[in-house]
């Protein structure tokens, strides 16, 4: 993760140096406080299992977040934002006996610093319709997990009434209140109908450390489970509208 780190903040640094090439440096200056929710998609190692079973579009829940940020110059800028959100996530049935579906749900607060660039450049404070990139770095804590309970899943004939018996995974263990390492990047379509109110859409893609959504098998269960190591990072995508408010302190 230290390398994903480095190369991720080389990038960012990067973009924000190419771009000053292009953006005023001596005058604009304002703080933004923005409102934004809407759906989001968790891709958690176990997703397929939803999928599978018929409960593709449980995956999808609702994220709120709030923001607030500085333009340094008419392209560029910093981002803090806040979110809370409900999640999906499911515990690993592939390797076991049970070949049931077993989701979960659980709760995130999730925090991100951001280096934004209005594609406008120079000219990002004339036009009404500002497209801006951004990216960034930021924490993920998850909380309120609730127990991995199969149901509703056809199972083979040997394993008919498995789950009423055993309603609980045989050995998957929800790790409690995890805070992890998280990075993101996304799009944001902003129309401002003055110089200080506009509305926005936000698409954006987050990945964090495998621990987010609870699971990470321990050296006894992958051994015990073979094969089973989980993809690395935890992954969700979302697509959210807002407003915002500007302040402009452009002397």
């Amino acid at each position: 993760m230290k390398k994903i780190t480095l190369i991720f903040a080389a990038l960012l640094i990067g973009a924000a140096t190419l771009s000053a090439q292009n953006a005023f440096v001596g005058g604009h200056r304002a703080w933004t406080f923005a409102l934004q929710g809407g759906p989001m998609y968790s891709v958690n190692e176990n997703g397929f299992s939803y999928r599978e079973n018929g409960y593709g579009s449980k995956l999808f829940t609702l994220q709120g977040a709030a923001a607030v940020g500085f333009e340094f110059t008419e392209a560029l800028g910093l981002r803090l934002s806040v979110a809370y959100g409900d999640n999906r996530s499911a515990a690993n049935t592939r390797q076991t006996a049970a070949h049931g579906f077993y989701p979960y749900n659980f709760r995130s607060v999730n925090g991100f610093l951001d280096g934004t660039l209005d594609l406008n450049g120079n000219y990002a404070v004339e036009r009404a319709f500002r497209p801006r990139l951004y990216a960034g770095i930021g924490v993920g804590h998850t909380f309120h997990f609730t127990k991995p309970t199969g149901y509703g899943t056809p199972k083979p004939a040997d394993n008919v009434g498995w789950e009423a018996a055993n309603p609980f995974h045989p050995w998957q263990d929800i790790c409690e209140k995890n805070t992890v390492f998280g990075f993101r990047a996304g799009f944001i379509a902003e129309y401002d109908f003055s110089q200080s109110f506009g509305i926005f859409a936000d698409l954006c893609g987050e990945a964090y450390n495998d621990q987010y959504n609870g699971l990470q098998p321990t050296k006894e269960d992958q051994s015990a489970y073979t094969g089973y190591a989980g993809f690395p990072l935890d992954l969700r995508a979302m697509l959210s509208f807002g407003i915002l408010f500007r302040i402009n302190t452009t002397k």
